[in-house]
């Protein structure tokens, strides 16, 4: 994880709030609260060095590969 990214996200995802908020007062808690959890996540995710993660795939075969050679062996 690069740091400089996330500081770099993180400034985004506080001008986004700064921006957007003023705009969001008459509405109801539920979007407010929507909004946030929205951005929060894509700051979590920007965590992440999610180009180079294993995907699905990889935790399927590591599952399912020792329990086929075990049913291969029988």
């Amino acid at each position: 994880m690069e740091w400089k990214s996330f500081f770099f996200t993180a400034a985004v995802v506080a001008v986004i709030i700064f921006l957007q908020w003023p705009r969001m007062s008459e509405s109801p808690g539920k979007d407010k609260g929507a909004f946030i959890v929205l951005l929060v996540i894509g700051l979590v995710l920007s965590m992440f060095d999610l180009q180079h993660m294993k995907g699905p795939a990889t935790l399927e075969e590591a599952i399912f590969k020792p329990v086929g050679q075990f049913f291969l062996k029988r």
